[in-house]
């Protein structure tokens, strides 16, 4: 068995080099936010309790690291601290142990001295919520954790409370070219989408798409809404991908809700479903037969899939009784699995694919959106309906269609008329605005968030 000690010792001289492959120059929006975080415990002794989670693989470990190196810059190195809790777990470790023995062999009173106090994996300490709750209520360690989409499901209410709780989403292209192309720019999505402001964004658009090539936007919508596209051979990002979804669906689905191995398989085939390029709305019906599996079931594993941000679903816009009847949308969070689960079954992209591809960005874009600005988001049932359709807290209604090539606005003049919707908007390949409907390229549109 290892001794405490020796590993705590050994976990400090190896941590700076383990973790400096992650400190790029370059860093995902969230760091700032984390940034100034630390600033604020650092400068006027503002501890906070702040818990990262999301899908595998959108780079919280990366930030993690990097505001690891940050903060060593602005304290005393041997005051910022870093666990990973699986490695923990496999030393037979708790973190209550690692940090007493670290804060003897290095002097260190936590409950009056500046501590940070950075947690990845959070989820393999056992009682994780309750040791939190007590570390943050007893002493004065600024701590970061993180976690799976699954951490926030199983906390403790006093917990809830007391932590600030940060999703981590895939990139948006906004942030996809900052980190390939060191192209910085705003946010114009409510300048643009809900107040026609647009001499700005024909600024942007011409700055961003002078120094872009198309593929640079094609290859977003493959692969580069996961940060470990930016690095690796797309054939590389699939495989990781689909490494990626299998510890999701037989570990951590598992941690939300007990399926046994023959759902689970079942719950692989249900996403190569879902991944159709041809298919859009799924009723639980028709996809229950199709699997051989109770429509009970089903609904509970596309529920926990939902939790686990793996997909979110988009219900037609109608009645509450309706909606529990009609066939829905359901959309990957990060687009690329399906392009992966695409590559798995030899699927050749092509515009048909793009398309597709491009409507989902759209409704992942709407869905940060909604989440951001408590909107909600549904699409119209009817044959001819509408993509979308963005609800405001005020019941305003803004109708949506997405296409690579579309010019007509027929069809979304008819779905404002249909829903009582004040304004309407085509996501093609144009930029004007005519009468209430608001025309902007695809392309343009991607910059937005």
């Amino acid at each position: 068995m290892v001794q405490l000690n020796d590993y705590i010792l050994n976990h400090i001289a190896k941590t700076p080099l383990i973790l400096s492959r992650y400190n790029k120059e370059r860093k995902r929006f969230d760091y700032s936010i984390l940034k100034e975080k630390v600033d604020k415990y650092i400068e006027n002794d503002k501890k906070e309790l702040i818990i990262l989670y999301g899908l595998r693989g959108l780079g919280k470990t990366t930030l993690l690291s990097q505001i690891y190196h940050y903060a060593r810059l602005k304290i005393e190195p041997n005051k910022v601290l870093y666990f990973s809790m699986d490695e923990l777990k496999l030393n037979d470790i708790k973190l209550f142990d690692a940090l007493k023995a670290y804060s003897e062999i290095f002097n260190i009173n936590p409950y009056k001295d500046k501590l940070i106090l950075l947690i990845d994996e959070i989820q393999y300490e056992k009682h994780w919520d309750l040791v939190l709750k007590n570390l943050y209520d007893t002493t004065n360690i600024f701590i970061i954790a993180t976690g799976s989409s699954a951490v926030k499901l199983k906390e403790s209410p006093d917990l809830a409370r007391r932590a600030l709780h940060k999703p981590i989403y895939p990139m948006t292209f906004r942030e996809y070219i900052y980190l390939t192309k060191n192209i910085k720019i705003e946010g114009l999505f409510e300048d643009v989408i809900l107040n026609n402001n647009l001499d700005e964004f024909k600024k942007v658009y011409a700055k961003v798409y002078s120094q872009i090539l198309e593929e640079d936007v094609k290859k977003y919508l493959r692969i580069g809404s996961l940060p470990f596209a930016l690095e690796d051979d797309e054939l590389d990002v699939y495989e990781k991908i689909y490494t990626m979804l299998e510890r999701i669906i037989y570990k951590d689905v598992r941690e939300v809700r007990e399926f046994d191995m023959e759902t689970l398989d079942k719950a692989f085939k249900l996403l190569y479903l879902l991944a159709n390029p041809k298919g859009e709305r799924y009723s639980y019906e028709s996809l229950a037969n199709t699997l051989q599996i109770a429509k009970g079931t089903l609904i509970n594993l596309i529920d926990v899939l939902e939790k686990c941000e793996l997909l979110f679903k988009i219900y037609p816009y109608s009645s509450i009784d309706k909606k529990v009847r009609k066939s829905q949308k359901i959309k990957f969070l990060p687009v690329p699995i399906k392009t992966a689960l695409w590559h798995k079954m030899g699927i050749v992209i092509d515009d048909i694919c793009y398309g597709s591809l491009l409507e989902d960005v759209v409704a992942f874009y709407l869905y940060l959106f909604c989440k951001k600005k408590g909107y909600s988001l549904s699409y119209e049932p009817k044959k001819g309906g509408a993509d979308f359709i963005l609800l405001s807290p005020y019941m305003e209604k803004i109708v949506i269609e997405v296409g690579l090539n579309k010019k007509q606005s027929k069809q979304v003049s008819k779905s404002m008329e249909r829903v009582k919707a004040s304004k309407g908007i085509v996501i093609g390949n144009e930029l004007k605005v005519e009468d209430n409907i608001l025309h902007i390229p695809w392309k343009g549109f991607l910059l937005l968030i």
